[in-house]
């Protein structure tokens, strides 16, 4: 199970309610969702499922962990700034 700090917690929570303005929900409940959240994008099939399409995708080029983890970041950022969510 992830584990994310009371801190981290707060600024994701703190951050949606930025964008959400009329909040539903509990402290608990919301908690909840991101700890889930984060549990699948740290876990081992997705990380495995990602590293292994860069792979197919970049043979012969094998990038190392690193850059892998970047590229994700990039895309996924780019993803959200555009709103395809």
């Amino acid at each position: 199970m992830a584990v994310l700090n009371a801190y981290q917690l707060a600024e994701i929570r703190r951050d949606l309610a930025d964008e959400v303005k009329s909040v539903p929900w509990r402290k608990p409940p919301i908690n909840a969702a991101i700890q889930a959240i984060e549990d699948i994008l740290t876990g081992a099939a997705l990380q495995t499922a990602i590293s292994n399409a860069i792979n197919s995708a970049t043979t012969p080029l094998v990038l190392d962990a690193t850059q892998k983890r970047l590229l994700v970041r990039h895309v996924l950022y780019s993803r959200f700034e555009r709103g395809n969510n």
